[in-house]
């Protein structure tokens, strides 16, 4: 792809999603089936066979796939479950030894950095099962060690995960978006017994996330654990498809009957984000003024972890910005004050990430204004790999910043310092703008 066009995957959750949706649907936007079978063969997981083919439904071509345990591995599976398990299931599962060994966060880590398969897919597949430990940790009222998965430690969840992990790797997707999730309604029985849909874990991961639920009047679970905690990992913002170019569509099936197509549907595409070398004329058209939120609140008895995860969650839900500022309270106590800016739409759900993650009790709101130049998300090429820059310009004077997420991505990567991959940027960048090697 050439390096001015960044690949966009757009997960189109019409009937819900489901780990083996995922996957089918990945598969089906044409990649080698073998070459993923041998990257899957790198993580060590024995015990299993895939059926990876082509199927219809309702008169739609897309890909099903099916993780059958074998004798053994499905004896221990069923021994423990009393019946056979599908990725929203809520069984115990054992590792490839076929002990009696239950699996934790850290064991599926170890599993997972001690395999062959490529960083990236590592980083993904850890960070889908961390998201997944920690709603299962909330629902349970555990830590999130003392966790001991259930539908996600079995062989066929671990498949599902890391192989989509896998998939978007091999994909060389730049961004992903998700459309509001359709989900069922009902019960399902389990091995906690008699669970309402969505299942606690799911609406836990719901929880400041960004992504819609949609319910249907379809009396099943539509939105299994393992495919949400996928969703909510890999997506950067939920609704309508964006702006691209279609290149291929992906359907990935799943196994129950509900009357309609049940699907993932995956569309990829591409997008132009090569900036204009252009001088503007009239400043107004550099700069956008909008009116925005100011969420504040004063913390003195949260520890630096929760303040820190709590700026991640809220970044991830959309927070334009946000800062800690250390303060004096009441009684001489040490504090910081929390500061949001968020767009007016997002308030309700900022705050209530805000009273969920702090021991805050209280939230002054402040409406006020801000003036922003306008952005410009291109990429540029270097010879370590793509980084995403973003380009302004004002009064004439263009400016661009690397994201340094991309950029500390190819200093690990390529071993080599923060500073250099940051030169190599500004080469690339400026020496296609002024036609030559700067």
């Amino acid at each position: 792809m050439p390096y001015n066009m960044e690949r966009i995957l757009y997960f189109d959750c019409f009937a819900g999603i489901s780990g083996d949706m995922c996957l089918g649907a990945l598969i089906d936007l044409g990649l080698d089936k073998s070459a993923l079978m041998s990257e899957l063969n790198k993580l060590g997981v024995k015990g299993y066979d895939i059926e990876i083919k082509r199927n219809n439904m309702f008169s739609i071509s897309g890909t099903d796939v099916k993780v059958t345990l074998n004798e053994i591995e499905d004896r221990v599976h069923k021994n423990h479950e009393g019946h056979d398990q599908e990725t929203h299931s809520h069984g115990n599962e054992h590792n490839h030894q076929y002990d009696d060994k239950e699996r934790s966060l850290a064991d599926i880590r170890h599993m997972i950095q001690a395999s062959g398969i490529s960083k990236k897919a590592k980083d993904l597949s850890i960070a889908i099962f961390t998201e997944i430990a920690q709603a299962e940790a909330a629902v349970h009222g555990k830590s999130i060690e003392e966790v001991h998965f259930h539908e996600v430690g079995a062989v066929d969840s671990i498949v599902d995960i890391v192989g989509t992990a896998i998939c978007i790797d091999m994909l060389k997707a730049d961004r992903i978006f998700c459309s509001p999730v359709h989900e069922g309604q009902g019960f399902i029985h389990c091995r906690h017994g008699r669970l309402p849909v969505p299942v606690p874990a799911v609406i836990k991961m719901l929880e400041g996330s960004g992504i819609s639920i949609v319910t249907e009047d379809i009396e099943a679970e539509l939105v299994t654990p393992t495919g949400f905690g996928i969703l909510k990992t890999v997506s950067e913002s939920s609704g309508k498809m964006p702006e691209m170019l279609v290149e291929r569509v992906g359907y990935g099936f799943g196994k129950t009957e509900t009357g309609s197509l049940n699907a993932l549907r995956v569309i990829m595409g591409s997008k132009n984000v090569e900036a204009a070398f252009v001088k503007a004329d009239d400043m107004s058209q550099e700069k956008t003024r909008e009116k925005v939120t100011l969420l504040e609140t004063n913390i003195d008895d949260s520890t630096g972890e929760i303040l820190g995860y709590t700026m991640e969650k809220l970044m991830k839900a959309g927070a334009l910005d946000l800062w800690y500022t250390p303060i004096q309270m009441k009684k001489n106590r040490p504090a910081c004050m929390l500061s949001v800016l968020c767009r007016v739409n997002d308030m309700e759900n900022i705050s209530n990430i805000i009273f969920n993650e702090t021991s805050t009790i209280g939230i002054r709101i402040r409406e006020t204004e801000r003036i922003a130049l306008k952005r410009e998300i291109i990429i540029v090429k270097t010879d370590m790999g793509k980084v995403r820059v973003k380009s302004v310009t004002v009064q004439g004077l263009e400016k661009i910043q690397p994201e340094y997420e991309d950029c500390a991505r190819l200093a690990e990567e390529n071993n080599i310092s923060l500073n250099k991959v940051y030169e190599a940027v500004n080469r690339s960048y400026y020496g296609k703008k002024f036609g030559k090697n700067i």
